[in-house]
């Protein structure tokens, strides 16, 4: 059985897959640093940088280009689920929307997740997607707010998860190889809330 679990976002989605026992990472940021871009593949997780289109003029010229967007980001993530899983069973987890999400920004999520979903839905089957809330993630990580507020709670978490995989592995015993300065650079929290995602549909499916 193959298992997917998504942290996804427009701008810097990622996800973590299980195959065979073994995880592997994957992150399709919009115009990352090379640096950063380096320091993940040095981690034996997959990057694809995308580059930002140029801004539409008028709300027309801008729907446009995010559904352009949104769909050649599908592509590119179903494209690589393909080409890494094997012909198991696939069944695949999100992370839902937050309570009271709203506005411009909540609704373009949700419409590149569904375009998303719809694509992966195809393939493998509507039946075989799941969604949690936020905080049922954080609960399943030992982060929920009445156990540990922390800005990297998550990532301490992961740390003491000690999977094999050298992302966990360099998070433990060199992290300042992933961070910029103090602060970790952008997208291990999505890494990393990716594998809780996945974690969760484990748990909660029993698997």
């Amino acid at each position: 059985m193959n298992l997917v679990g998504f942290d996804f976002s427009c701008n810097k989605p990622a996800c973590c897959l299980l195959i065979n026992n073994n995880y592997h990472f994957a992150f399709w940021p919009l115009e990352l640093d090379e640096k950063s871009k380096q320091a993940f593949i040095d981690n034996d997780v997959y990057v694809d940088n995308r580059k930002r289109l140029l801004q539409g003029e008028n709300s027309s010229e801008k729907f446009r280009l995010h559904v352009h967007m949104a769909n050649e980001l599908s592509n590119k993530i179903l494209s690589y689920i393909k080409e890494n899983i094997n012909n198991n069973k696939t069944i695949i987890a999100f992370e839902g929307s937050s309570f009271g999400s709203k506005g411009d920004a909540g609704l373009q999520l949700t419409g590149y997740r569904y375009i998303l979903m719809n694509e992966l839905g195809k393939q493998y089957g509507l039946d075989n997607i799941y969604t949690y809330a936020p905080l049922t993630i954080k609960s399943i990580a030992n982060c929920s707010k009445k156990i540990n507020k922390g800005k990297n709670s998550m990532i301490e978490s992961f740390k003491k998860e000690n999977i094999n995989h050298l992302l966990c592995q360099t998070l433990i015993s060199f992290p300042e190889k992933l961070k910029k300065k103090t602060n970790y650079i952008l997208g291990v929290d999505d890494c990393v809330d990716s594998y809780f995602v996945l974690k969760t549909l484990r748990a909660k499916e029993n698997l």
